[in-house]
């Protein structure tokens, strides 16, 4: 299967909107645009988050896997959403200091060559979130960046593998996965876990001291660190140092791969067409009058960047996966058009199907046109009806 692209426009063509696949020893159902939006709508009915602990075995990895949905949720609009305001300044600064380090100003002519591009983001990416994660005094460490670059890319190798042996059994691969990361023969998140335990430790004990000593004129860190150091069962006299890693690796996990990714791209995508790199780059220096005279924009002024918002969201729409987004069927369910699937049935979305569709996406939609998408009402970094790529993939689908 050389073109998958075209052969899933064929099952389209031929079985309609919803078309079922025999693919490692299992049935898959693929759902088009029709009928997606049910999967999304529906989580008392297809489970994301289930599909995706069946296939990585985070309970094996981690003392409390990926942790609580209804925690996660929490955590993700109280300590994170709710703050990104207060994290601007810090997380302008850290991204450009990043730059500087992993790319810096280039030669005389301002030109620079970048080497494995990706790599090369997660770690731009992991410095603003390890500095808002486990605070400033320790994202200075290469081994924490690392550690949030790397991360993802060594979990994913259960996904990245064929399931070969669910040909024997369904679900024969992942128990052996977990048999292979429990006898401690193989866990690729251990080294990440004893680097983050360690930042972590060296933090808390300061921070415990130093507010023992200061007392009310302690300054108060503004992390995420600190947020989960002010919970309920959090125990000064018995810190569970591995228990407060697991936590950063969920979010970890979540925050780094999507956002690199999709940054790689847009930068290999402009550096094809540099005939738009003027036009860009005239709308930033217009909103750089807002920056103040440190040079830091203010959070509002991220919306008004409408060129580069269509132009990342372009290059999200025609770089992303063909079909994903896989969820476990949690009851026998009937779609809108009378097609039933069953319970333990796994259904995935038909990507393609969005977004290479006319009437979704404007006319030619197999072609780039980095500026279809100004004056729509969603940002890249959100979902809607004609893009289902970034937001629904990180944090309102893994983590909730």
């Amino acid at each position: 299967m050389l073109n998958c692209e075209e052969f899933f426009k064929q099952c389209r063509k031929e079985y309609g909107d919803i078309f079922s696949l025999y693919l490692w020893g299992q049935v898959i159902t693929f759902v088009g645009k029709e009928h997606n939006y049910e999967l999304f709508a529906r989580d008392d009915a297809f489970d994301f988050r289930g599909e995706f602990k069946k296939r990585v075995p985070g309970d094996a990895m981690f003392a409390n896997g990926f942790g609580d949905g209804d925690y996660n949720a929490k955590a993700v609009k109280e300590y994170i959403s709710d703050k990104l305001g207060l994290y601007t300044k810090r997380m302008q600064k850290c991204l450009h200091s990043a730059t500087q380090k992993y790319i810096g100003d280039g030669d005389d002519n301002g030109r620079a060559t970048i080497y494995k591009i990706y790599n090369v983001m997660t770690k731009i990416i992991s410095t603003p979130i390890a500095d808002i994660f486990v605070g400033e005094e320790e994202a200075v460490y290469d081994d924490i960046i690392i550690t949030f670059a790397e991360f993802t890319a060594d979990i994913a190798i259960f996904i990245a593998i064929p399931p070969l042996l669910d040909f024997i059994y369904p679900g024969l691969q992942g128990y052996v996965n977990r048999i292979i990361v429990k006898s401690g023969l193989y866990n690729p998140a251990k080294k990440h876990q004893d680097v983050l335990v360690k930042h972590i430790k060296n933090q808390v004990e300061k921070r415990l001291r130093e507010k023992q000593v200061y007392g009310d004129s302690w300054k108060r860190p503004k992390d995420l660190l600190q947020d989960f150091m002010e919970e309920e069962s959090f125990d000064t006299k018995n810190v569970d140092y591995e228990a407060i890693a697991s936590k950063f690796c969920t979010f970890i996990f979540a925050a780094i791969h999507a956002t690199s990714r999709s940054c790689a791209n847009a930068i290999v995508d402009l550096a094809c067409r540099p005939e738009y790199m003027q036009e860009l780059y005239e709308e930033q220096l217009e909103i750089h009058k807002q920056a103040d005279e440190n040079g830091i924009l203010p959070f509002e002024s991220i919306n008004e960047m409408k060129k580069l918002d269509s132009f990342v969201r372009e290059s999200i729409r025609l770089t992303g996966d063909i079909a994903a987004h896989p969820r476990r069927v949690v009851k026998d369910y009937t779609f809108s058009n009378g097609l039933q699937v069953p319970k333990d049935h796994v259904v995935d979305v038909n990507f393609s199907d969005v977004y290479q569709d006319e009437l979704l996406q404007g006319p030619n939609p197999e072609s780039f046109e980095p500026f279809r998408h100004i004056n729509k009402n969603f940002p890249a970094s959100k979902m809607s009806k004609n893009f289902l790529a970034f937001g629904g993939d990180v944090l309102e689908e893994f983590l909730l």
